[in-house]
């Protein structure tokens, strides 16, 4: 999926580490304030950092 976040802008993206399973998410009008509305999923997928032990880009996704 690389929808861009303008286009989702009132759903939140849920993410869980594939290193430990830490679950997060993050409202995807709160992110296109720190980023922009051009950037798409699969972009903020790549710079997450798990919440819980700091692993970066080894993540997988939801928009909901």
């Amino acid at each position: 999926m690389n929808t861009k976040l303008s286009a989702v802008s009132d759903k939140r993206v849920d993410l869980t580490c594939s290193a430990f399973g830490h679950e997060f998410s993050y409202k995807i009008a709160d992110l296109i304030l720190a980023t922009s509305d051009d950037k798409t999923t699969h972009e903020v997928r790549q710079k997450t950092v798990c919440r819980g032990c700091g692993v970066r880009w080894d993540n997988t996704y939801q928009v909901v």
